[in-house]
C-alpha cells in the first residue's frame, strides 16, 4: 500500500547527481599538485646544478707572469690625484655622519664618549 503526501507539504527535491563535478574538482586540485611536484623537482635539479657542481678545473695551471713596464709618473701622478680625491671625499662623508669636525683648524673625530682631535691632521 502506498502512502499520499499531504498538500500542505512541499514537494521532495529531485534527486541530483553531483559526481561530475566533484570528479571535475579532484581531477583540478591533482592536477595543481602535480604541477606543484613538478615545479619543485625542476627547481631543486637547477639549484644543484648551479650550487653543488664541482669548480670548472682551469685550463692551464701555470700563473701569467704579468708584463713588467717601467714606472710612468705620469700614471702615478694621477693615481696620487685620485687617491687624494678618494681621502677628501671620505672625509666630507665622515663630516656629514657627524664622526669628524673641524674646531679652530683642529680635526677632533668621534669617540665613545666625546671626541678626540686626529694626530697630524689639520683642516681649513
Amino acid at each position: 500500500m502506498e502512502r499520499e503526501r499531504p498538500d500542505y507539504l512541499p514537494e521532495l527535491p529531485k534527486p541530483r547527481w553531483e559526481f561530475p563535478w566533484m570528479g571535475l574538482w579532484a581531477v583540478l586540485l591533482l592536477g595543481m599538485a602535480g604541477a606543484g611536484i613538478w615545479l619543485h623537482l625542476k627547481t631543486g635539479n637547477a639549484w644543484n646544478a648551479r650550487f653543488n657542481a664541482p669548480p670548472a678545473q682551469p685550463e692551464t695551471t701555470a700563473a701569467i707572469p704579468a708584463p713588467k713596464t717601467e714606472p710612468n709618473p705620469a700614471k702615478e701622478a694621477k693615481i696620487a690625484q685620485i687617491r687624494m680625491y678618494r681621502e677628501q671625499a671620505e672625509r666630507r662623508e665622515q663630516q656629514q655622519r657627524g664622526e669628524i669636525r673641524c674646531i679652530g683648524g683642529v680635526l677632533f673625530r668621534r669617540i665613545p664618549g666625546g671626541w678626540e682631535n686626529v694626530p697630524g691632521e689639520t683642516c681649513p
